[in-house]
């Protein structure tokens, strides 16, 4: 009988310490909008994106030549060079470049699984890359949702449910919360939009008038990168051995 590890998706930042992330390769998944966005910025040209927890720390990389992106509660933070949204990188010229970046949930989430096996992070546009990446892994896998301030999100869980629905074949599934993300995402698959315009993030994003950036964060493989969290920085898995 052919082995297979385990998939298995933690629903909240604030349920990684549940898991030994020591026995996982983890996906850090926040598609609205950070892990979207970094994406994004790989497959522009970034050379190496460091994500951390505090303004102060990105503000502290700006002067050492980092371009800066900040944000807080779903708004750009004044005086750094970028916000959170993919469209913000789409419009620049980033080859070569090194970024700081700090959001709300998704770069807390990068620094409390940075004890895993391999790190990585994914979003409906780099879906297919990521997905064939972890079958070459053969280790078990663990697919952490940042949710919102530890809270559990629509959009983290539906995009989790994708991921283990496409390894189900390669992969076991035995706990509850896949089991939900998947459900979750099979009921969603043709109606994605619908579902996230009914999530609390969404609204905050129309709010906002960043609507685009939820129907850009749901188009899948429009960025073949993989972001990979190595010594405290994310670079792109494609162009180096990991």
């Amino acid at each position: 009988m052919r082995f297979r590890p385990l998939v298995r998706v933690c629903l909240s930042t604030a349920l990684i310490p549940q898991f030994r992330v020591e026995d996982y390769v983890v996906v850090v998944i926040d598609i609205l909008r950070a892990t979207t966005s970094f994406a994004v910025a790989l497959d522009r040209g970034v050379r190496e994106i460091r994500p951390v927890r505090s303004l102060r720390e990105c503000r502290e990389l700006g002067r050492q030549g980092y371009l800066t992106a900040a944000e807080r509660g779903a708004k750009k933070v004044p005086g750094f060079d970028f916000g959170n949204s993919p469209f913000d990188f789409l419009e620049a010229d980033l080859r070569d470049k090194k970024l700081a970046f700090t959001t709300t949930n998704g770069t807390r989430a990068l620094w409390a699984v940075r004890k895993a096996k391999k790190v990585v992070t994914g979003a409906f546009v780099n879906m297919s890359v990521l997905v064939d990446w972890l079958r070459q892994q053969e280790e078990p896998v663990l697919l952490v949702c940042s949710g919102w301030k530890d809270q559990v999100n629509m959009e983290d869980t539906l995009f989790a449910g994708a991921v283990a629905t496409e390894l189900e074949g390669d992969f076991r599934v035995n706990d509850d919360a896949t089991l939900i993300a998947m459900s979750l995402y099979q009921m969603a698959d043709s109606r994605k939009k619908y579902y996230l315009e009914h999530s609390a993030h969404f609204e905050r994003l129309v709010e906002l008038g960043m609507q685009n950036d939820v129907k850009y964060s749901l188009r899948r493989d429009l960025h073949p990168v993989l972001p990979y969290y190595q010594e405290g920085r994310l670079v792109n898995a494609l162009s180096i051995p990991v």
